[in-house]
């Protein structure tokens, strides 16, 4: 079984398909100290090949396909999720969590050879789960960092999160990516929200054990024109929840724990809608704009 810290959270992972992926290497615990297991083990993941979930008690909250593959997601009243990937010609990767006391245990079962991709999106499933618990959520973003602190640029697919970063390292000195796709959302012990670094990173391999403090939340969109609002109360909430896991969405539980965490983050860091052309001029408005408030 390997360890990994990942957010400050230390999960243990075991299994011929499951402990040897890509972007997890960064985030190995070399030792016990390092892991501090007794106070931060969050989730226990193992993979037995071949086993079948019970599944009369649980009800599907959620489904959808996607390019030949079935998702779904079911609860039951004890807390239980069984995520399931469908292949509809071939077979069905399955992973059960269920809660024991501050620590999620799961199953991971699969009955084919799945690529590597679907199995680290089953990962990222159950620690998103059990994160929560935590204060913890995952953000679709991608990620800069700058004079110690991070800017986090959301939007759908295609609307060149991206391209505007690139746009950051190439004409912001001393800029550095975090993450290209899912960062790390945490509240801290003591109230702070810091943004950090996963295995997790999309088509980029940005795999970065790191954090920092949030400087601002970017939602950006394409225009002919470059333009910058900041955005308050119910604007701000329906900038960030796009950015939050779909599937939850559709579970009460862990939607209610998403809210929570995006309204302590509004506490600290202020969200901005950005329309903009793929230009440098677009960087240097949200840089200006960040220094011009203090931000960074």
């Amino acid at each position: 079984m390997r360890q990994y810290a990942i957010a400050g959270h230390t999960v243990q992972i075991s299994g011929e398909g499951l402990d040897s992926l890509p972007g997890f290497g960064r985030f190995a615990c070399h030792s016990a100290s390092d892991a501090e297991f007794d106070k931060n083990v969050l989730l226990t993941v193992r993979e037995i090949a071949g086993l079948r979930f019970a599944t009369p008690t649980m009800t599907t909250v959620y489904s959808s396909e996607y390019e030949g593959t079935i998702y779904d997601l079911s609860v039951n009243e004890s807390g239980a999720r069984l995520f399931r990937m469908i292949k509809t010609d071939a077979g069905c990767l399955s992973a059960e969590i269920r809660r024991e006391g501050d620590v999620f245990q799961a199953t991971v079962s699969n009955n084919v050879v799945f690529e590597d991709f679907l199995l680290r999106y089953i990962l990222w499933l159950l620690f998103g789960v059990a994160a929560l618990s935590r204060q913890t959520v995952s953000i679709h973003a991608s990620t800069v960092m700058y004079g110690g602190k991070s800017i986090l640029f959301l939007g759908e697919s295609g609307t060149g999160k991206s391209t505007h970063t690139q746009l950051w390292l190439n004409h912001i000195p001393n800029t550095e990516l975090l993450n290209d796709d899912s960062p790390l959302l945490r509240v801290e012990a003591d109230g702070d929200v810091r943004v950090y670094g996963s295995p997790w990173s999309g088509k980029t391999p940005c795999y970065k054990n790191m954090h920092t403090p949030v400087a601002a939340f970017v939602r950006l969109s394409q225009a002919p024109h470059n333009r910058i609002r900041r955005l308050t109360g119910i604007e701000a909430i329906a900038a960030l929840l796009p950015s939050c896991p779909l599937t939850f969405a559709y579970d009460k539980q862990l939607s209610e724990s998403i809210y929570s965490v995006l309204s302590r983050a509004l506490q600290q860091a202020p969200v901005y809608h950005l329309e903009c052309l793929p230009n440098a001029d677009a960087a240097r408005l949200v840089y200006e704009t960040l220094k011009e408030e203090k931000r960074l």
